[in-house]
């Protein structure tokens, strides 16, 4: 009779490509300045290989990590906190970026 039509899943959309500056955890509640190599999903979770200024090299969520924008660190997937979603209303009011 009737055919239900499935939702397509949105992905979200990258805001970093290899060679961007992020934040990303390297210790419990210590974020450090690393380099993008890759963007990549594995098992529909979005990740990110970074190289931190030592060398390293590791696959990180990209929900973990930030992008800096204009001196503001801005979450790399949907904000959840209170915190996270000032700083984009922030940035969006005064059209420092577009994101």
């Amino acid at each position: 009779m009737f055919k239900l039509k499935k939702k397509k899943e949105k992905k979200q959309y990258k805001l970093v490509s290899p060679g961007d500056m992020v934040l990303a955890p390297c210790a419990h509640d210590v974020y450090r300045k690393a380099v993008v190599i890759s963007y990549q999903e594995v098992n529909n979770n979005p990740t990110i290989r970074i190289k931190f200024k030592t060398g390293s090299i590791n696959f990180v969520s990209a929900k973990l990590c930030y992008k800096i924008v204009k001196g503001i660190a801005v979450p790399l997937e949907k904000p959840k906190t209170k915190v996270q979603r000032f700083c984009l209303w922030f940035l969006r009011r005064f059209g420092l970026a577009e994101v």
